[in-house]
């Protein structure tokens, strides 16, 4: 969203947003969690209240919905596509992993801009304004942790132990 919404625009994507998330009986916590951001964060979205605009990528990342979908429903009406029954992957459930490991930093920071820019980190990673370099070592880093997390083998409590220089 690059302009700003005016209040109606705000209540209308809330509406969608609470509806939704009703419609998938989960918490609003929950859905932040996935987002990620604060439960705050995320009942003022569904209260219509002005956010940043980051804010509704980690709404549609939450959902699953593509990029841009809340903007396109402001702009057309057009509703999001149904949430899928196994959401993916979001990057709140790996920032905290990432942070704690010891991958370069060029590496970390490259991969939680990636985890929170919502849709597809990959695709993140390879807008970014990077070394190549450091783009692989990222991606292949996202590839493992994303293999740990799925397995169930990440444990939040246990930092990874990635030392490769940048």
């Amino acid at each position: 969203m690059t302009k700003r919404m005016s209040p109606e625009e705000r209540a209308a994507i809330g509406a969608l947003v609470r509806r939704r998330r009703a419609a998938e009986r989960i918490s609003q916590e929950a859905m932040a969690g996935r987002a990620p951001m604060s439960a705050v964060t995320w009942g003022r979205v569904e209260d219509g209240k002005a956010v940043r605009v980051g804010t509704y990528a980690g709404v549609e990342a939450a959902f699953g919905w593509p990029l841009g979908s809340l903007t396109r429903y402001v702009e057309t009406g057009e509703e999001p596509p149904e949430a899928s029954v196994e959401p993916q992957l979001q990057g709140g459930d790996l920032v905290g992993t990432v942070l704690d490991s010891s991958y370069p930093d060029a590496v970390k920071v490259l991969l939680v801009k990636a985890l929170r820019a919502g849709g597809d980190p990959v695709d993140a990673l390879l807008l970014a304004d990077a070394p190549d370099g450091n783009k692989v070592k990222a991606i292949r880093a996202l590839r493992e942790l994303q293999a740990e997390h799925v397995d169930g083998r990440a444990d939040p409590e246990q930092p990874c132990d990635r030392s490769e220089p940048a």
